[in-house]
């Protein structure tokens, strides 16, 4: 009997403890994962601050394209404001239209209704890491027909897991 209520006891005790190691381990997961994030953030100085700007995903930061327009302000040459999101680790393409960005829609939109050129757009994306899962930017810039930076837009969308 008394090893029979030993052996009782051990089971239980494994029992309860189970839920303490994975809820432990849970932690020490979040604090890596945190740290992972952190590290990120800080070898790309642009992206962390737009980050710590825009805390919830949206089609349209303002306060993320403000961050952006100080490291590359209107009237950029189009490969200098290329060059600053490609240090940051986004890559850029020249698109038709823009994905995101209302404001860079209408100011395409008033391009066309005024008469001016059609201007040229770039999408520049990347997935960053986030402790729950990645965030996706999104960076639209648009370019005058002398390939200066006229307008630009940040999205950034949590993807969770």
């Amino acid at each position: 009997m008394r090893k029979f209520v030993r052996i009782a006891l051990l089971v239980c005790a494994v029992v309860a403890a189970i839920p303490i190691l994975l809820f432990g381990l849970f932690w020490v997961w979040i604090w890596y994962e945190t740290r992972q994030v952190e590290s990120f953030y800080r070898e790309h100085p642009l992206l962390g601050k737009m980050r710590s700007l825009q805390a919830s995903s949206t089609n349209d930061s303002g306060p993320a394209r403000q961050a952006l327009l100080e490291i590359a302000p209107l009237g950029t040459e189009k490969e200098a404001a290329i060059a600053i999101l490609r240090k940051e680790g986004l890559g850029c393409k020249t698109i038709a239209e823009p994905i995101t960005a209302t404001r860079v829609r209408q100011s395409f939109m008033t391009a066309m209704n005024s008469g001016q050129p059609r201007r040229d757009f770039t999408d520049c994306q990347t997935m960053s890491p986030g402790v729950f899962g990645p965030v996706q930017w999104i960076v639209n810039l648009e370019f005058d027909a002398q390939g200066r930076l006229s307008e630009a837009g940040v999205a950034m969308w949590y993807i969770s897991l």
